[in-house]
């Protein structure tokens, strides 16, 4: 008997109630028709649990059997369910038996999580934070006060001497039909009324009921499902359809609350067409408390209107927003909703801005007003912060103890401020120190002192102020830096501080010793010459040059070093690339080659790479250093390359371009026709071109110019691939010979020889 019980505890808790699960595979109605409509899901969770209760074969069989299922259909069940288990993780099985609690109801509308956008109005955000959930637990027992109604269905177990289980659901007209009982009514009952009445009207077919050897529970298992409506300035407007124990609270979260217009403090809960309760949101807000969370029913409205008053708080505050106020609400309770000044702010006063008939005011507010001040619609309050700086804050820096700030108290001198910080350290340099410091008009000043001296005269103390930063200086700060510089083959090139009696292989040490490429047998000190007396030399530098054993411990140069030298360690020669050379284009082998001597020729290069292939125009060769187009004739010279060089050799180029002052600039194939040929093929020369500055570009970046002599003009020779620019000016039309220019050309030269013979007769 004791197992029974705990079993109907548990099935409260798995939610075995849920008869309405419809994603699971069903028996067949036919097979059972005494279970009010359980699932094999339902089912497989009671067996499942049972079982794990330690319920034996026979106990587990007669609770089927009161459920509707005969012997052969509980070993067909049982079949399934145990193969069920072995084909299932129990993750997965857990996983299920959630699903099976949570699908209690009709609840498809507390799954909505209300989305927008983030607002600056308090308690708006509330709504767009999915974690925050004001969605009722349905897998917990419903409250005594919940009124039963049409669709409510309800769970009655007896145990004891009777043991059996009834679903029952509240019909349209408000009444369940007890087995052996009868009708009872429920409807507009709360749940504690209907156990009475329900206990009362079994009592007398369940006598054992009467002397407590028959218990009687009821669990209500499904709610039933009713219509609200969210109004005026809701976010999201309309009529849901809810599980009948929701709540306010519960209503305003599913339906997202008011938009940025509509007001959080004086939320409406309309029901029959009458105002039953005004909700200050806030409250719960600002104190977690729900005292106006009432249960909603059937037909209820939720209305939301405008705000009445918005005012911003801004600045040194705890929580920056923008609040909803009531009228008779003070600047006082502004702060109190925001949680007050923040750790930074000025409290004294705050500053209100506020919109006039025709302009924008500014209000200084004091602290002892904000009980009394209220603040008006579209207000904005500002908090400034506390200033930055110190009301009585000394600095000591340098060489003492303990650098940093200090407080200035009453009649504190330097002596004592030197004290707080330690003393000085023996680095400290004692004649002289100063203090910064800015004298009550603004400027600043300069205080030195002599800290030797400061020890033994007393009147010598100097009395602090505000802001003062001391400083005490290190002996070291004021002693020049002696380096040696290494430079050249060594792994650590660099300066090196200068000790007394170092010499030439201690720096070398230090340096890191020879990297691969050094000439350890050419080691050169520089050293500035001495002088006897202040003028210009023509010696500025002494050279010492020595050799310095690689592992520098076998041999003992004995050089001395001095402040100022500068060791340079030479490089092999020849140990370093000459460079390298790209080489593209038509070659058997492109690639980048580095140079082998000091002499190569570019020639020499392509035939490293393979030579030319059948396609190569040497002539058209294009050689660029630094990225300029070099002009060159592999043909009529020897190129010798350099490091990063770029050599392309291009295909044959059978067609010659025409650009400038023509009418028509293209490609023009080669014809081994003369400049005046392919000009005349790209339509000519525009009234703009200056024939006589033409000149021809050729690919392997040589130009030549038009040659003039008297009035004849030699244009250049034009081979495949070239490029004939024409340039354009303000010049009148440029021709080419004609027959009228060759007869002007030969009445000049007449004339000309015409003068000839006469001067000499």
């Amino acid at each position: 008997m004791r197992n029974y019980l705990l079993f109907f505890l548990l099935l409260t808790l798995i939610g075995f109630s849920n008869f309405g699960y419809s994603q699971v595979k069903k028996i067949p109605t036919s097979s059972l028709a005494n279970m009010s409509g359980t699932s094999e899901a339902q089912l497989f969770q009671m067996w499942r649990n049972a079982s794990s209760m330690g319920m034996s074969e026979s106990e587990i069989l007669k609770l089927f059997t009161q459920m509707g299922v005969n012997g052969p259909q509980y070993l067909q069940l049982k079949k399934r369910f145990e193969k069920k288990v072995e084909d299932t993780s129990e993750a997965d099985l857990e996983e299920e038996a959630e699903d099976l609690n949570a699908s209690t109801g009709d609840s498809s509308v507390i799954k909505q999580t209300p989305t927008r956008r983030s607002s600056p109005i308090f308690g708006i955000r509330f709504f767009s934070n999915a974690k925050n959930t004001f969605s009722p637990n349905l897998k917990l027992a419903a409250p005594k006060n919940y009124i039963l109604g049409p669709d409510d269905q309800l769970q009655l177990i007896l145990t004891g001497n009777n043991e059996s289980t009834q679903l029952l659901k509240i019909n349209a007209n408000g009444f369940i039909n007890i087995k052996y009982a009868g009708i009872v009514t429920l409807s507009g009952l709360t749940l504690e009324q209907a156990e009475l009445v329900i206990a009362k009207k079994m009592k007398p077919y369940y006598p054992n009921l009467v002397d407590g050897k028959t218990s009687l529970t009821i669990l209500l298992t499904k709610y039933r499902t009713i219509r609200v409506t969210t109004a005026g300035e809701a976010y999201k407007p309309g009529t849901y359809q809810v599980p009948g124990v929701l709540s306010v609270f519960n209503l305003l979260y599913i339906t997202g609350g008011p938009t940025e217009k509509g007001s959080l403090r004086n939320i409406q809960l309309i029901r029959n067409s009458k105002k039953i309760a005004e909700i200050d949101f806030y409250q719960f807000l600002l104190s977690g408390t729900f005292n106006d969370n009432i249960k909603i029913e059937d037909q209820d409205v939720i209305y939301f209107p405008f705000y009445e008053k918005h005012v911003s708080l801004n600045g040194a505050i705890k929580r920056p927003s923008i609040y909803e106020l009531k009228n008779n609400e003070t600047l006082a309770d502004l702060f109190t909703m925001a949680g007050g000044f923040g750790d930074t702010a000025y409290k004294e006063r705050v500053k209100v801005f506020q919109y006039g008939a025709s302009q924008r005011v500014i209000k200084d507010i004091l602290v002892k007003d904000f009980s009394t001040y209220l603040p008006k619609n579209a207000d904005s309050v500002f908090a400034d912060k506390i200033n930055d700086s110190y009301s009585n804050k000394l600095y000591i820096g340098g060489a003492v103890t303990m650098p940093g700030n200090y407080e200035l108290t009453n009649q504190l001198t330097l002596k004592q401020l030197i004290e707080k910080a330690g003393g000085v350290k023996e680095s400290a340099y004692l004649l002289r120190g100063y203090i910064n410091r800015v004298s009550k008009d603004l400027q600043k000043q300069m205080v030195n002192f002599n800290l030797t001296e400061l020890q033994t005269r007393k009147e010598l103390d100097i009395l602090l102020n505000k802001d003062d930063s001391v400083y005490i200086p290190f002996i070291e700060n004021l002693r020049e830096q002696k380096l040696v510089q290494v430079e050249g083959s060594v792994k650590n090139q660099g300066n090196y501080q200068f000790r007394e009696g170092m010499q030439l292989e201690d720096v070398l040490l230090l340096a890191g010793g020879f990297n691969n490429k050094a000439d350890n047998r050419k080691v050169e000190v520089l050293r500035y010459a001495k002088k006897s007396k202040d003028s210009l030399t023509a010696v500025v530098l002494d050279s010492y040059h020595f050799s310095v054993a690689q592992n520098l411990t076998d041999s003992k140069t004995g050089f001395i070093l001095q402040d100022k030298d500068k060791i340079i360690v030479s490089s092999l020669l020849n140990e370093e690339s000459i460079g390298v050379v790209k080489l593209g284009g038509e070659v058997l082998y492109p690639g980048t080659f580095s140079i082998s001597n000091r002499e190569e020729t570019a020639a020499q290069l392509i035939a490293r790479a393979g030579g030319l292939n059948a396609y190569a125009n040497l002539s058209q060769i294009k050689i660029y250093r630094s990225g300029i187009l070099v002009g060159i004739d592999l043909k009529e010279n020897s190129y010798r390359v350099k490091a990063n060089d770029s050599i392309y050799i291009p295909k044959t180029e059978t067609l010659v371009e025409v650009t400038g002052a023509v009418y028509n600039q293209q490609f023009v194939p080669y014809n081994n026709g003369s400049l005046s040929y392919y000009v005349s093929e790209a339509g000519g020369l525009t009234d703009k071109a200056i024939l006589k500055k033409a000149y021809v570009q050729y690919s392997n970046g040589l130009n030549k110019k038009t040659k003039h002599f008297l009035f004849f003009r030699t244009f250049p020779t034009v081979l495949p691939g070239s490029k004939i620019i024409i340039p354009a000016g303000e010049a009148a039309i440029n021709k080419l010979i004609t027959s009228n220019t060759i007869s002007s050309v030969l009445a000049s030269v007449t004339t000309l020889v015409s003068i000839l013979v006469l001067l000499k007769k």
